[in-house]
């Protein structure tokens, strides 16, 4: 099937805003530790965290409903997906669990005895893989249930995660452990749903009326971010909250409507899993290295640390795609070209 281009540079540009948001790091423990009151925690913040992960999401659930599942073919999805999200995730998490425990220079240092715990509980960046291998057995599910195939049951599902969402901390309790990051799943699961219905039901979501609300709903949730970013007023916007889930949708349907197409963004999308799965090793290369030869200037570190994220993994997926074993263990890949 020849890919589009307006989703293959949606995911390039997705993945470079997760690779962006990993180099300056979610809070100020974490990558580039820059301070709350920086223009990095800024850009984060305002512009990367509400968009990244559900963008990919969205783009995620478009193309799943290209081929949706039947009830014959459930196992053998199951199977698959095993293969490509869940063996990478331990065999690259407990590499990067290692390399953080025996490089001098990274951000986190845990007891090697605890890796088994990788098994259970999300880590770092790899609990997406884990809530994206859940959301698609759920989705899965419903499809062969037919419980999305029209617009009003697809409206009833969407509405129902996004309500289950909203309504997780009432009834489980923030402390609790978050087992296969079902938290994750919980976050994610609207997004990838929304991303099979602008697929499922294109001629609803193209249409002038519902990219003008789109469009206004978008820009009245960035001023209200806006607003309490700089404590102008006495609200703060969470990327779970309704606030941030609008922004995260509502850029995906704006996204989605433009149709952009730009080649370079169309070719690092060609290696988003891979980057994903590996960019954490070059971003913290990229840190570490400046620092060592007392290049301390944060400009540089951002552009070292964001150039290794995205190269690094690039050359893993050529050099590890020209044996089976290591294209099943490492990217993912169970079938030969």
């Amino acid at each position: 099937m020849k890919k589009d281009k307006t989703i293959e540079t949606l995911r390039g540009g997705a993945i470079l805003l997760v690779v962006v948001g990993h180099v300056i790091g979610s809070t100020a423990e974490g990558g580039m530790k820059v301070s709350d009151d920086s223009f990095y925690r800024y850009l984060y913040d305002s512009i990367i965290d509400p968009i990244q992960l559900p963008l990919f999401t969205i783009l995620a659930g478009w193309v799943y409903s290209l081929k949706p599942i039947t009830y014959e073919h459930v196992s053998s999805f199951i199977v698959k997906k095993v293969f490509r999200l869940i063996v990478p995730m331990l065999v690259v998490g407990m590499c990067y669990f290692f390399v953080q425990n025996i490089i001098p220079g990274t951000n986190y240092h845990g007891e090697l005895t605890n890796v088994w715990k990788l098994l259970f509980f999300p880590y770092t960046m790899f609990w997406f893989l884990y809530s994206l291998f859940f959301i698609f057995i759920i989705v899965a599910l419903l499809d062969v249930n037919k419980k999305m195939n029209t617009i009003l049951s697809w409206s009833i599902v969407f509405c129902f995660s996004i309500i289950v969402l909203l309504i997780r901390d009432v009834f489980i309790p923030i402390e609790s452990p978050n087992y296969f990051s079902y938290k994750g799943t919980l976050y994610l699961l609207p997004s990838f749903i929304l991303g099979v219905g602008l697929n499922r039901f294109k001629t609803l979501f193209q249409s002038k009326m519902v990219v003008n609300v789109s469009i206004v709903l978008l820009i009245v949730c960035v001023l209200i971010q806006q607003l309490s970013w700089f404590n102008l007023i006495d609200f703060a916007v969470q990327k779970d909250d309704v606030v941030g889930l609008l922004i995260g949708f509502t850029s995906g349907i704006v996204l989605l409507k433009t149709r952009i197409e730009i080649n370079w963004l169309v070719w690092v999308g060609s290696f988003a899993y891979t980057i994903y799965l590996f960019h954490g090793f070059g971003t913290a290369g990229g840190r570490i290295l400046p620092k060592m030869l007392y290049l301390n200037t944060s400009m540089i570190i951002f552009f070292t640390s964001l150039t290794a994220g995205l190269l690094f993994p690039m050359l893993v997926d050529k050099y590890f795609n020209k044996n089976k074993l290591t294209r099943i263990l490492f990217l993912g890949k169970n079938n030969l070209r």
